[in-house]
């Protein structure tokens, strides 16, 4: 009887399967062929599937003939009447044609689901290659300063000031590649020439608290870097560049002779696919003698994505991308004070190994990141992603060596729910659990272990026109074996179409940020100064919320958007290093025996701190006559205030108002290229206003409320400098960039690049310059 039962469950299967047919192909854009994900597609007006990340599609059903209907927000739908035969496999590849490509930009980021950027519930920028490279960008900060409402200050990056400069310690804005964390798990900060920009597909910024999704860390944002897959053609991308520092302004802060400083680099990237694997190779260089004396930086950096589809086990794909970078730099903190202000380029100390100030690092960088992904013919998707990420710094002579190790991993479950009535109809599941392990041995700070795990789930669901989202997550994070802390954080929102190009959107989002090991437990001196650790240092909380709306336009040729969104974001028990008398527990300045060496930097809980303000963006393209030309503009206002600082906090703000430290209350952003024929031109504006406030210390600005710049002056003389120079230039900083391009053939294109074309003297922080007038010529290919 069992025999028999088996025997004619196989001929019904037989038979379902006999009357099946397979209908599968790819959904791409008409005009650029780029893969479309998230198409809906249905058959005989019932849901049938989604295009996957690759613009796969794949439909079993019953032979007979259907009309499909193919829809994706900002394009035009398309039906088409198929007809299927018994056991057929059928391919039909479809382009849509595009209503506004602006507005159809896909991410993410903002949902951890495929989705337009435009139906997004909070702000978020994206950043294609092309504005990268044409810029001449050897690192991501660079490219950066170009988006509007984010800052760099000296590689620390901050989304409408909220966060400012803090000495490489820790970072409120979480930089992700490939959505996992690749902030150190020392210094909690990010390696931005570690990022293999010639492997890049696109970075998205998301501006706001986003804690619920990413975890500590997504306090002020988040930055995600996206790399590339092998597409169907073999791609080969490379690129030269070789540049030269000019002469400032002010000849006589030149330390060089007949040679100038200058710089040269290049980077390779091939994909291709064999089969069913996927493979991208890419490598980079770089070498720089700065125009700053005693800096330079060499370093090399190769990585590899590999991906297998399974055909026999359909929608099962594994992968491993890694990436590899060894590099030497010299650096220094503070420049060399001298009566005349002639040494603005030179270390404090000078070069002599007995007094420099000048650190030599040779450092190393990896990560390895295995991963496997199931797509279920039902739709859900299962992702474990995971990485392994070091970052070793090796400063023997001033014992600042560390390696620092971090293990990730995350379990995610997607699912875009198609019932056809109720609360479940269209809802977007995205659920899964994080995990961390990081073990820190260094000079700097000790040896540390962190540990943190995190439950999360999001749900967004389409009424209509309107979306609506809604997230929480429950952070555990425990450092050593003693320090445990415990957190829920939730984010909401909506997002409503008003018309075709019309979009309202408002969102609330709670932040979390620990302290990173360095801002904890960092005891070392830099320059002329000395920090002190602060184990008891607690974790800083706090919320931003957002209303905004982006507007499609069309005029003539013209095709854009506008975005305006206003922005209101407090802290609660905010992290600042202060300067002050850093004296050991329970001990008083009687006790000790020499009170010189308890004064100096500590990263303290300074209190509340409120940043609101406007931040509008431009972005659009078109024809001026027999130009091609694109735009970009942005323009941010902001407001960051410290609530109420006590009397310690105060006299640490080096001006009289309660600005918060290292921030631009306006800043405008403004990129225009326009092309005929073979030849583009391009201009990048960027102005930042007067910086208010930095470390009082730095300035000796209240000599009667903080003694201590008066001991730092009288040691080092770096305050009268800084005081000088801020008083002669921090006035606003405009910068202009400018390039001009030509296109060789189909494949190549040389380039030359000016920056800081007007040749300004600024500085993003104290004591140290920004660079002069520059230049960079570059050729590359791409076939």
């Amino acid at each position: 009887m069992k025999y028999l039962f088996k025997i004619l469950v196989f001929f019904l299967v037989f038979d379902v399967n006999a009357q099946t047919a397979l209908l599968k192909g790819t959904i791409k854009d008409s005009l650029n062929n780029e893969i479309l994900t998230g198409v809906t597609i249905s058959v005989n007006q019932k849901l049938g599937t989604k295009t996957n990340e690759n613009g796969d599609y794949t439909l079993k059903l019953p032979s007979g003939k259907y009309k499909m209907n193919v829809s994706y927000t900002g394009y035009q739908s398309k039906s088409v009447d198929i007809e299927l035969k018994e056991q057929e496999t059928q391919v039909l590849n479809i382009s849509l044609l595009l209503k506004s490509k602006e507005l159809n930009i896909i991410t993410v980021s903002g949902s951890k689901f495929a989705k337009r950027a435009a139906e997004e519930i909070v702000s978020i920028e994206v950043i294609k290659p092309a504005q990268i490279l044409s810029m001449a960008n050897n690192s991501m900060d660079d490219a950066l300063q170009r988006v509007p409402g984010v800052d760099v200050v000296e590689n620390q990056v901050n989304i409408r000031g909220g966060a400012g400069w803090s000495y490489g310690a820790g970072s409120r804005v979480l930089v992700l590649v490939d959505d996992m964390p690749m902030l150190t798990a020392d210094a909690g900060d990010a390696k931005w020439d570690f990022l293999p920009l010639e492997n890049c597909e696109q970075i998205e910024i998301i501006k706001g608290a986003s804690s619920s999704l990413y975890g500590s860390s997504a306090l002020n944002g988040v930055i995600n870097f996206r790399t590339g897959f092998a597409r169907s053609k073999p791609r080969t991308k490379m690129m030269l560049y070789n540049g030269m520092y000019g002469n400032p302004a002010d000849k006589s802060w030149i330390w060089w002779d007949k040679q100038q400083p200058g710089f040269q680099g290049g980077y390779f990237m091939h994909s291709q696919k064999f089969g069913n694997l996927e493979t991208v190779f890419g490598s980079a260089w770089y070498s720089e003698d700065s125009y700053l004396q005693g800096d330079l930086t060499r370093r090399g950096r190769m990585n590899l994505n590999l991906r297998y589809t399974f055909k026999k086990l359909e929608g099962l794909s594994i992968g491993i991308n890694s990436n590899l970078q060894k590099n030497k730099s010299q650096t220094f903190f503070f420049w060399q004070p001298d009566s005349n202000g002639t040494k603005y380029y030179q270390p404090f100390g000078g070069l002599d190994d007995s007094s420099t100030t000048v650190n030599k690092n040779r450092g190393q960088r990896i990560n390895i990141d295995p991963y496997i992904q199931y797509v279920t013919k039902g739709g859900a998707k299962h992702v474990l992603r995971s990485r392994w990420f070091r970052s070793k710094n090796n400063i023997p002579e001033k014992k600042q060596s560390s390696v620092a190790d971090t293990y990730f991993g995350e379990y995610q479950f997607q699912k875009a729910i198609g019932a056809e009535h109720g609360l479940l109809k269209d809802v977007n599941v995205v659920s899964g659990v994080m995990g961390s392990y990081s073990n820190i041995v260094g000079e700097l700070y000790g040896n540390h272990t962190t540990f943190n795990i995190a439950p999360y789930i999001q749900l967004e669901k389409k009424i209509q026109k309107l979306w609506t989202s809604l997230g929480v997550r429950y952070e555990f994070n425990q450092v050593d074996a003693y320090k445990i802390e415990k957190k829920p954080v939730f984010r909401a929102g909506v997002n409503y179409e008003l018309d075709q190009a019309t979009f309202i959107r408002a969102s609330y989002g709670q932040g979390y940020r620990y302290p990173s090991i360095a801002e904890r437990f960092v005891s070392t001196s830099f320059g002329a100064s000395r920090v002190f650790p602060n184990p008891g240092l607690k974790s800083e909380t706090g919320w931003s919320a957002e209303l905004g709306i982006k507007q499609g336009f069309k005029f003539g040729s013209w095709m854009g958007f506008i975005d305006v969104a206003g922005f209101w974001t407090e802290y609660k028990d905010m992290m600042e290093f202060n300067f002050g008398l850093q004296l050991p527990a329970d001990s008083t300045i009687l006790q000790v025996h020499n009170v010189q060496d308890y004064i100096g930097f500590k990263s303290i809980n300074v209190g509340t701190a409120r940043i609101n303000g406007i931040d509008i963006s431009i972005m659009g393209q078109g024809n001026i006559g027999p130009l091609s030309s694109k735009v970009i503009l942005g323009y941010t206002y902001m407001n960051p205030l410290q609530i109420n600082p006590d009397s310690i906090t105060k006299a640490n703000l080096s001006g009289p108002t309660n600005t918060l430290k290292y921030r631009y209350r306006n800043s405008v952003k403004f990129d225009f290229e326009n092309t005929f024929k073979k030849i583009s031109i391009g201009n990048t504006l960027l102005y930042n206003s007067n910086m208010q406030n930095v470390d009082a210390v730095f300035q000796n600005s209240k000599p009667n409320e903080n003694v201590f710049g008066r001991l730092f002056e009288y040691g080092t003389h770096i305050p009268s400098t800084v005081n000088e120079f801020r008083n002669k230039y921090n006035k606003g900083t405009f910068i202009w960039d400018l390039r001009l391009a030509y296109q060789l053939s189909k494949q190549t294109k040389i380039a030359f690049v000016v920056k800081n074309m007007l040749n300004r003297v600024y500085a993003e922080r104290p004591a140290i310059i920004s660079p002069p007038r520059n230049f960079t010529l570059q050729l590359s290919l791409d076939m």
